[in-house]
């Protein structure tokens, strides 16, 4: 057996140039805040180049990640209801679930859908990032 290890093996995420861009949900995790609250992290990859002036030294930014984070306080949940009825036309199902469960919903519901996503760039901790600021259906774009 022969093991290749690639360059760039990944895990830092690119800071994109701000724009919008037409993504897919291709995972989600669940964790927990900075502050211990429970979170839900998206991943989505974007599957559309940037639309503005290309430099020279241009790498495209189809197949880069763009993590968004959604509070699961219950006073936040509205956030992630509106994603989840934006994709699947319903609300959130309302009742108890384990944390698998919840999970394994929202993956079977979310996983493989595509928005067009606005990318804008957050520094607020003290490095750069790229951040979801807002999403609309492919049918509903522009911003």
């Amino acid at each position: 057996m022969q093991i290749i290890i690639p360059e760039d093996l990944g895990g830092k995420l690119r800071v994109l140039p701000e724009d919008t861009y037409q993504a897919r949900i291709q995972d989600l995790f669940l964790g927990q805040s900075k502050a211990g609250n429970p979170k839900l992290t998206l991943k989505w990859v974007i599957t559309s180049e940037y639309s503005g002036t290309q430099p020279e030294d241009y790498v495209s930014t189809v197949g880069e990640a763009v993590l968004e984070n959604f509070s699961l306080l219950p006073q936040a949940l509205w956030n992630l209801n509106d994603l989840y009825r934006d994709i699947t036309g319903e609300q959130l199902p309302a009742g108890e679930m384990s944390d698998e469960e919840f999970l394994q919903m929202l993956k079977d519901a979310l996983i493989g859908a595509e928005m067009s996503i606005l990318v804008t760039t957050d520094d607020a901790s003290g490095e750069p990032r790229s951040v979801v600021e807002d999403r609309k259906k492919l049918s509903d774009v522009p911003f």
